[in-house]
């Protein structure tokens, strides 16, 4: 008996399974962009005071003392320092130790702290004896003896020479001083006057106070930011002192201008603060401030931190004190708040910002894509606790299907008794923003506007509005509409829920139809980044490379979803082996790879496309590796009636022949008996012909 060989070898295909593979899109779609809850702050954070806050090498340094000793918290986000390890790294003893601040100079740490050794309080400074933040630190002594001072800080101006700035009373009333120094642990001159408590609003409470200044500098201007009244008194406030000469030794070269930062409900007090640039270039203030009025300077202060904005003067506006119980994300894109609205079922939606839920109430129904609003009592509950940094510049965007218009029908609203922003649908189907209804707590200006652009009903729009300073603009499926107003405004604070689908202030307004992906950003996005919300690429799920055998079967699925609600998709092949086929509707790769087409390597490439303006793909690759053939094995025996049968064992996937002849010389003479179409293996040939009919030659072959 004669076998005809084949290399060839099969191993069978393993891949992730449809539902795996779906499983992938779902995730990958509710968790696309700003999925991760990593540096959520929230306000307050944890009890402290006079907080002081530096960055370095990435990583955030906060000291708090307890009265005898300094503590630092080390942390690679703002937010994380609530639960960072909290050491002690210095020890002067218990002498009313106040306000430490470290800072990094000349390759060492510093720490500069108020202390009263029994004589009145002084300035201190101590220095590390290497460069670990944690210590230990050596004593370097008072900086300055003649009078009563406390509250030291240091900079750098932007000619090199490092100053000292202090408060201090040598009078009736405590007040700004600034010193240069000759090293960062010895003044080079004495204090000299810098700011003294004259204006009304830093004159409440007696003495009257200016105290803890920070120093900060950008784009070559430098400032000074202080407290002002008595920290025992609800109305303790920051001023702000701006650099405007020449000599900053000159009290007249600097120009005062206040309050910039004053008590609201749930922040009285705001004060003692520090200002950190992050490694994302965005503004913090950190500051103390207590929770309920009356608390005074003691152990109930609270540290808190939300961003500042520059004004379009360049000068720092620190806004208003967020609510209590409010979640400030450290995201550098500044997305306050989205409920992407992607889930099947449940009384719940999950927003991609600070691990917050939203509530369904009034009959608000998921469906698939999206959440519908009826339009009379259905809405989201978002939560107090999100948006309410959002007071300098906003985006306010979202998907939506309207059903019908009325006037002032809330797509997103803060707010339900008064409202800081608001995007809504008008009864012609134009959009309409609206700032500061109802005057929440430090808001600046006010009014509504609508778009020129019109919706219709049944149809899926991008909707956005956005406010960069100066201008509103809208945006209707990503063209900006011609209305752009210009306004004064800074959104005020007001401690109740987002909300979505509804407008409660000064009536109820409900919007009828189905939002998905509303989102609330604390900046005005671009043009470019709008038309990027409002068409979006679709995503395909992974697909791993493949081993396979010549002549399997292969079908794989790609599954492939859009984020924008309403776009049909279709597949193509842009490279693929011979014989590939991929439906462009469903998205269905198939291949049987030939018999010539064993031991190679194929790679695929494949492409998704939506119907959107314009049109937008996703491209993936994969490699499919065929593996050589096993020889097919064939061994013979009579059955019972004396025939011949003949067992054929190989790799599953081809198609076998059973070929016969009786003369090899000949390879023409070869005689196929049977052709399977990738037959289970083993399999039992019977011959029919009689065993008397002479020598015969058989064989297996793999087609």
């Amino acid at each position: 008996m004669i076998v005809k060989n084949r290399n060839l070898q099969v191993r069978q295909t393993s891949r992730p399974s449809c539902h795996a593979a779906l499983w992938v899109i779902l995730v990958g779609w509710l968790a696309m962009a700003h999925s991760s809850f990593a540096g959520c702050i929230g306000n307050p954070m944890m009890q402290g005071q006079d907080p002081a806050v530096t960055i370095k090498d990435g990583a955030y340094h906060l000291v708090q003392s307890d009265g005898c000793a300094i503590h630092l918290r080390r942390s690679p986000s703002l937010g994380g320092l609530v639960t960072a390890t909290d050491t002690v790294i210095y020890s002067p003893g218990c002498s009313e130790v106040w306000a430490p601040e470290l800072h990094w100079l000349d390759n060492r740490w510093y720490l500069y702290l108020s202390r009263n050794p029994g004589t009145g309080h002084r300035g201190y400074v101590a220095e590390s004896q290497g460069t670990n933040p944690n210590g230990p630190y050596t004593s370097r002594g008072i900086l300055f003896n003649n009078f009563w001072n406390i509250d030291g800080s240091v900079f750098r101006a932007a000619n090199g020479q490092l100053y000292y700035i202090c408060s201090g009373n040598e009078g009736t009333t405590q007040n700004l001083y600034i010193a240069p120094m000759s090293n960062p642990y010895t003044l080079s001159g004495p204090l000299v006057l810098l700011s003294e408590p004259t204006e009304p609003w830093e004159r409440i409470g007696t003495p009257k106070v200016n105290e803890g200044p920070w120093a900060f500098q950008r784009n070559g201007r430098l400032f000074i930011v202080y407290s002002a009244s008595g920290c025992w008194t609800d109305d303790y406030t920051l001023g702000l002192l701006t650099f405007t000469g020449v000599d900053l030794l000159d009290r007249t070269h600097w120009t005062k201008t206040g309050p910039v930062f004053t008590k609201q409900p749930g922040a009285y007090g705001p004060g003692h603060n520090s200002v950190v640039q992050d490694v994302a270039g965005q503004w913090w203030n950190v500051y103390h401030a207590n929770n309920n009025p009356g608390e005074g300077c003691g152990g109930l202060r609270r540290i808190r931190a939300q961003r500042f904005h520059w004004d379009l003067a360049s000068y720092p506006d620190f806004g208003t004190p967020v609510p209590i119980g409010s979640l400030v994300n450290d995201d550098p894109d500044f997305l306050a708040a989205r409920f992407p609205l992607a889930e099947a079922s449940g009384g719940i939606a999950a927003s991609t910002v600070c691990g917050r839920v939203g509530t369904l109430r009034g009959g608000a129904a998921w469906t698939q894509p999206g959440l519908r609003f009826n339009g009379t009592t259905a809405y989201l509950d978002g939560g107090a606790g999100l948006g309410n940094d959002v007071q300098h510049s906003l985006t306010l965007a979202a998907w939506i299907r309207p059903e019908s218009f009325i006037d002032w029908a809330g797509i997103i609203t803060k707010g339900s008794n008064a409202s800081p922003y608001a995007i809504q649908t008008w009864n012609d189907g134009s959009l309409r923003f609206s700032a500061n209804w109802g005057n929440p707590a430090g808001g600046i200006g006010s009014g509504s506007w609508n778009s020129t652009a019109k919706m219709k009903t049944g149809q899926w729009y991008h909707v956005a509005a956005t406010y960069d300073g100066s201008r509103v603009r809208f945006y209707l499926n990503g063209f900006l509409d011609p209305n752009q107003p210009v306004a004064t405004l800074r959104f005020g604070v007001v401690n109740e829920p987002l909300f979505l689908g509804a407008d409660f202030p000064g009536g109820d307004e409900f919007f009828q139809g189905t939002l998905i992906d509303a989102r609330v950003y604390g900046r005005a996005l671009s043009a470019t980044e709008i038309a990027s919300l409002a068409n979006r690429p679709p995503v395909l799920a992974p697909i791993d490379d493949i081993v396979m055998g010549a002549g399997q079967r292969l079908s794989i699925t790609n599954a492939a979803t859009d984020p924008d609600p309403g776009q049909t998709l279709a597949f193509d092949l842009l490279s693929a082996p011979s014989g590939a086929a991929l439906n462009t509707t469903n998205g269905v790769f198939t291949w049987r790879p030939a018999i010539d087409q064993a031991s190679s390597t194929n790679p695929v490439t494949l492409r998704v496309r939506d119907d959107g303006l314009p049109s937008l793909a996703a491209t993936q690759s994969f490699s499919i590796l065929v593996t050589n053939l096993t020889n097919p094995q064939v061994s013979s025996s009579l059955t019972s009636t004396g025939r011949l049968q003949l067992l054929v064992t190989g790799d599953q996937g081809p198609d076998y022949s059973i070929q016969v002849s009786t003369n090899l010389a000949n390879e023409q003479n070869w005689i196929t008996l049977l052709k399977t179409n990738s037959p289970l293996l083993p399999f039992v040939y019977y011959d029919l012909l009689p065993l008397n009919q002479g020598t015969r030659f058989y064989r297996a072959k793999c087609e």
